[in-house]
């Protein structure tokens, strides 16, 4: 992101501050936080912190990356993505779906699609089950996710579907004020809240309870088709996500499974 950031400075007018917020992300996550906890073995509050580290810095990565989408293309792909959606399925998939709203479903489909916050908490709740190393490796692959989308932002920029949330209850006018406050343009391709729910089904599934592992696949599903339902993203960027899930699954995966290389002293 911050080699994007140089090459596009002169379409960046903010790109001195965004290479700082990428300096001081790398600083505190490489240096400063692994200094302090080897300054202070065994700390709890130290350890968690460095544990922690790579998901405080991601709301600033996010956020840069939101401001640097256009730097490729200078403009939004959606007309190319609608047109090309439309004559696969003889109409758009979003009008389609919507189509078929109802405030009952619209609150069950937002519920799923809201219980993708949740995977941020489940590291630390695995971590503290005492299953630090599931939790290191979930956390990893969740990140690497979900920046592969957001390098993708900038691969393909798209503002998203121009349509209204379907009418629902509580939790879709708490997501759709979310939405309208959080959430910026051109965060659509490949879809991060897909990937994400896809990337947390894949590396925890098998480590699940099978009550638990039901109710994952549940909220994923549904979070899949809720992101079309309600007009977030188009079907390309559901399939772009779940492509990138898998892809980062298997990759970490073969390198979970390599055999430890002995440690040579210095």
């Amino acid at each position: 992101m911050a080699f994007i950031a140089t090459l596009a400075r002169d379409r960046l007018p903010d790109w001195p501050a965004l290479l700082l917020g990428y300096a001081l992300a790398t600083v505190l996550i490489g240096y400063a936080l692994p200094w302090c906890e080897r300054r202070r073995p065994g700390n709890r509050a130290v350890s968690l912190i460095r544990f922690a580290g790579p998901l405080l810095v991601l709301p600033f990565v996010y956020a840069a990356a939101a401001r640097t989408v256009l730097v490729l293309h200078g403009r939004y792909l959606d007309e190319a993505v609608t047109t090309w959606e439309t004559a696969l399925f003889g109409t758009s998939p979003n009008a389609a779906v919507a189509a078929l709203a109802t405030p009952p479903l619209t609150e069950v489909l937002m519920l799923c699609y809201f219980s993708f916050y949740g995977c941020f908490l489940l590291p630390f709740i695995l971590r503290g089950q005492g299953r630090a190393a599931l939790a290191e490796r979930y956390l990893f692959a969740a990140l690497l996710t979900l920046l592969t989308c957001y390098l993708g932002f900038i691969a393909v920029p798209l503002a998203g579907p121009a349509l209204e949330q379907p009418p629902g209850y509580l939790i879709a006018a708490v997501q759709d004020h979310i939405m309208r406050t959080l959430d910026p343009p051109g965060t659509c391709f490949p879809s991060p809240h897909v990937a994400g729910a896809w990337i947390t089904l894949l590396c925890l599934r098998r480590s699940l309870s099978v009550p638990a592992r039901r109710v994952l696949w549940t909220l994923t599903s549904g979070l899949t088709v809720a992101v079309v339902y309600a007009g977030y993203h188009y079907v390309v960027d559901v399939v772009a996500g779940l492509a990138v899930a898998l892809a980062v699954h298997a990759v970490t995966k073969r390198y979970a499974e390599r055999p430890a290389r002995p440690r040579i002293p210095l």
